[in-house]
């Protein structure tokens, strides 16, 4: 596993294997506000991304590769958090 972050951003993102090559992500997973997860064309989750990670640690307990990504995070410094904050399912108001 490859931890990358962006401290402009607030956003770390996780190559699970090896680096993605372009077009290498063929879905990605919106989990919440703060996490995607993506995936190749054969379904396998190739990587992850998560936002506010400084201000509000990463969620892990319900991902996959959950006991790899702690102890990366851990040893990276950043905190786990064991809450979310869902999307929103309301439709965005559009001015005539």
């Amino acid at each position: 596993m490859n931890l990358k972050y962006s401290e402009w951003g607030d956003v770390a993102f996780v190559e699970v294997a090896e680096p993605i090559p372009p077009g290498g992500v063929d879905f990605t997973e919106e989990l919440d506000r703060d996490r995607n997860v993506k995936y190749d064309a054969e379904d396998r989750i190739v990587g992850y991304e998560f936002l506010n990670v400084r201000r509000f640690g990463v969620r892990l307990d319900d991902l996959e590769h959950r006991e790899d990504l702690a102890r990366l995070f851990r040893e990276a410094g950043f905190s786990e958090r064991d809450w979310s904050t869902p999307r929103s399912t309301a439709k965005p108001r559009v001015r005539a």
